[in-house]
């Protein structure tokens, strides 16, 4: 009898190699296609999967990762594209392999695949217990909602002219806002710096910061504090600390947002000359946001501090700015700021405005 093995090494099974440690030997006894079969399993290892499935009235499809769900819309990411967001009116049904975490606005938290239901409502195969529940987009807050980050931007602008008239001006600033579930911390700050003729025309510096708590998803109480130094305005330091309430139409949106805010502060002028004030004024607040296009953005930041006592003595200041996006990060920005003092020290105008162009870089959006 044969055996199904050959010492010669002519068995039509397996071929055994005579023994030797040579590796380059032993690497071109191995069949090729257990070669092809090991490639194809390191490169399908390798690929993304793209689990989800988004299917639409008119009968097309998407087929992708779930990014993000937010304020009705549905950000899915794609083997073809970067992302795509969809109005979650728009769609049909939707499954997915991959597992979510869906934020009701009642509070709860469900982690879970997404699937459809025989009656082609949507549902949530919960984890680890595999139980289907109903759910509705107009239930859902988030779904994987992004970690909690900065956002904002910084910006520069300048010039310089020589010849007749020798002048230097250079501002710069910065925005930045943290958001967490139920709190918010902004700040912003900029500064103006011009020179002519070897003489400074203008220097100040403006800084505001400010720690919100949501009582609801509108209405917020605030601790506020901004300060102001300008040597033109016969200022050493403003500095205003107070506290008050404000209410937001459109929280978290994009594309808008529209806020006021009313409240009490302690107001303290430090002069470079005459008596120091020092009063308790009432402090009124709006900030607005408007995107008239994808990449052109309207921002308003007003401020006005009347006197409790004397009304008709206030303080106001406003920022208005717009911007449009030039590639990736980067934006020009061209913004106006109005500052007004209705009862300002002897020899110092009521009334500044300054207009500054810049280039802007935006982080964490």
């Amino acid at each position: 009898m044969h055996s199904g093995l050959s010492h010669s090494g002519h068995s039509k099974g397996i071929v055994i190699p005579h023994q030797s440690t040579d590796t380059m030997t032993f690497l071109k006894i191995i069949p090729r296609q257990l070669l092809s079969f090991a490639l194809g399993c390191v490169l399908l290892a390798a690929s993304p999967a793209w689990g989800g499935e988004v299917h639409f009235g008119d009968g097309n499809a998407l087929h992708g990762t779930i990014t993000s769900f937010h304020d009705g819309t549905l950000t899915l990411s794609t083997e073809y594209s970067k992302k795509v967001k969809i109005p979650v009116d728009q769609i049909q049904t939707i499954t997915t392999e991959e597992v979510v975490r869906v934020e009701l606005k009642d509070g709860g938290v469900l982690r879970g695949r997404l699937v459809t239901k025989e009656d082609d409502s949507m549902g949530i195969e919960l984890v680890p217990m595999n139980e289907v529940v109903s759910l509705r987009w107009d239930t859902i807050k988030y779904i994987n909602k992004s970690p909690r980050r900065w956002s904002g931007n910084f910006f520069l602008g300048g010039s310089v002219q020589s010849g007749n008239v020798e002048l230097t001006s250079i501002s710069g600033g910065f925005e930045a806002e943290r958001n967490w579930e139920n709190d918010r911390l902004s700040m912003r700050a900029i500064h103006n710096y011009s020179e002519q003729d070897g003489d400074i025309t203008s220097r100040n510096t403006f800084g505001a910061f400010k720690l919100d708590h949501f009582f609801t998803e509108n209405i917020y109480s605030l601790i506020s504090t901004e300060l102001l130094k300008d040597e033109f305005k016969n200022l050493n330091l403003r500095a205003i600390i107070g506290a008050g309430i404000g209410y937001n139409l459109w929280r978290n949106t994009e594309k808008r947002n529209l806020e006021f805010e009313a409240g009490l502060t302690y107001f303290s002028e430090d002069l470079r000359v005459g008596e120091d004030e020092r009063f308790l004024s009432a402090r009124i607040a709006s900030n607005f946001m408007y995107k008239f296009y994808e990449n052109v953005k309207f921002e308003n930041f007003f401020l006005a501090y009347p006197n409790v006592e004397s009304p008709s003595e206030y303080r106001l200041r406003n920022q208005a700015s717009v911007s449009t996006t030039l590639m990736g990060n980067w934006s020009l920005k061209l913004t106006h700021i109005f500052d007004y003092n209705s009862n300002p020290a002897e020899d110092v105008k009521k009334a500044d405005q300054t207009f500054i162009f810049s280039l802007q870089y935006n982080f964490g959006n």
